[in-house]
């Protein structure tokens, strides 16, 4: 009953946005809304965002139950003087809903250990990229939602956009320093791949999914490797601030024996001005 609440609310949130941005008539020429587009795949790029992104996971844990994560996504770029260069601080908050893993557990639901990751990154020419620190914060609710650790690393992005097609990969390496005693060490690595193509000003395709890395973990239990495309849609809902919506989903072809077999990924990514 209380999956089926969540997710209805949750669906209802992001209905009415797409109601809202659908409804209300576009006001930019096809070439800004390409270079906008272009921005949006790039996770370096000068614009300020906030994305919202949803991902419910089916099967997931010991009893093959459904589990959330709402992750809020504020991406805030600071230009370093008149060098060039621009530093790309972005937070990943994540609000989750955790099925039970042990005999007499219920779902649990709070904020999850938050990720900065903070990238130095030169005026684009050719090969965009950037690199810098992250952060993992135990910031964790409830001890069955977070790694109980303090955790960093560092962080790069490499990107090439020519034509409709953006290409590239975005790493993340932490290593747990602090933290719970009881706990296990964090020695991750994320891999995101950045494949899309634009069909139009406003309509675009990319592979969706992060790849990790749990090297402390067995070699059978280590590797989480998703396969997955979404639908993106640009749209300025009254002629002002542009949203853009994305929808997909993907299947698991490698993965731990506790993780989700398939994935369902809804995004609202709200464009700020500067």
């Amino acid at each position: 009953m209380k999956d089926t609440f969540f997710a209805a609310r949750t669906g209802l949130a992001f209905g009415t946005f797409a109601v809202l941005a659908w409804a209300a008539p576009a006001r930019a020429t096809p070439e800004e809304d390409a270079e906008l587009q272009k921005k949006l795949s790039n996770p370096v790029a000068d614009i300020v965002t906030i994305p919202l992104q949803l991902n419910i996971n089916f099967d997931s844990g010991p009893y093959e139950k459904t589990q959330y994560t709402l992750n809020v996504q504020p991406v805030f770029p600071v230009k370093l003087g008149d060098s060039g260069w621009s530093l790309i601080n972005r937070v990943i908050l994540p609000i989750l809903s955790n099925p039970a893993t042990a005999p007499g557990q219920e779902r649990k639901n709070g904020i999850g250990d938050v990720l900065y990751q903070g990238f130095l990154s030169p005026a684009p020419h050719g090969l965009i990229w950037g690199v810098g620190p992250a952060l993992q914060l135990k910031t964790a609710s409830n001890d069955r939602l977070g790694s109980g650790k303090w955790a960093a690393g560092p962080t790069a992005v490499a990107l090439k956009q020519e034509g409709p097609w953006s290409v590239g990969t975005l790493a993340t390496q932490i290593w747990s320093f602090a933290g719970s005693d009881d706990r296990a060490d964090v020695n991750q690595l994320q891999l995101q791949p950045i494949l899309s193509y634009s069909l139009s000003p406003t309509h675009s395709i990319a592979y969706s999914g992060i790849v990790i890395a749990n090297w402390d973990q067995p070699s059978s239990q280590r590797w989480l490797v998703p396969l997955g495309a979404t639908y993106s849609i640009l749209t300025r809902p009254g002629g002002g601030n542009p949203i853009n919506y994305v929808f997909g989903g993907g299947y698991n072809v490698v993965r731990p024996d506790d993780a989700a077999r398939w994935a369902l990924k809804l995004q609202v990514n709200f464009v700020l001005p500067k």
